[in-house]
């Protein structure tokens, strides 16, 4: 069943959506502390400030290009899956260049780059990844009965193939074995990361839409004589 939504302007909705991305960067951050110190895994602090400088640009920009699909209103499918194509390789540059900047400001040793997928090809696998998970997210805005917990399980889906594919050929085209602390960082940032740009989007549009509404209601005569009745 198609579902009928206020019209939020898309500013609203992008705003949101960037608050909410560096959230989810912050976020992301924790959770790789978290696997970190579960493995016993060390990071300094400057480490920890290049990384999450890069987990916030590249939330930042995924989650907002995305969103930006959600301004079209008769085309909204391939427009967010063009946005998603988009977004993503820019997101993954911009994020390596902030990162990389950081570690140059900071005079942060680099740690020495393992062989694993090219940038080219991991970019162009984000841009598919996020291609589908626009494309997924409209589809399921047009249903009345779809939530939080559809758009969570469509983004683990998106994760689990993309970012599976990810984890897989980056212990796969590794010339070393990869550190178990390497790998479970990967396995959370590759598959966790799309479940919450997925809840990003929802969520924006949610509060968008109940503000639209609330500020109607505040607007509308009736409802005006009806409380000071």
């Amino acid at each position: 069943m198609a579902r009928h939504t206020k019209n939020v302007p898309l500013s609203t909705i992008l705003l949101r959506v960037a608050w909410f991305s560096i959230l989810l960067g912050l976020g992301m951050e924790m959770l790789l502390l978290a696997v970190a110190a579960f493995y016993k895994h060390s990071m300094g602090t400057q480490a920890i400030i290049a990384d999450l400088v890069q987990k916030v640009a590249w939330a930042s920009i995924v989650c907002t290009g995305v969103a930006v699909g959600l301004g079209a209103t008769r085309m909204r499918l391939p427009a967010m899956g063009i946005c998603g194509l988009i977004a993503a390789p820019m997101a993954f540059y911009v994020a390596k260049a902030a990162h990389k900047s950081v570690i140059q400001a900071l005079s942060i040793t680099p740690a020495a780059a393992a062989a694993g997928p090219s940038p080219l090809l991991l970019a162009t696998i984000k841009g598919a990844e996020y291609a589908l998970l626009g494309i997924l997210a409209a589809k399921l805005a047009q249903r009345t009965s779809a939530g939080l917990k559809q758009h969570a399980l469509m983004g683990l889906a998106v994760g689990l193939i993309f970012g599976g594919l990810i984890v897989y050929l980056s212990i796969a085209m590794a010339a070393d074995p990869l550190p178990m602390f390497v790998i479970a960082s990967r396995i959370a940032n590759e598959i966790i990361f799309p479940v919450g740009c997925a809840a990003v989007l929802y969520t924006a549009q949610k509060v968008g839409e109940k503000n639209a509404e609330d500020s109607e209601a505040s607007s509308d005569p009736s409802v005006e004589v009806a409380e000071s009745n």
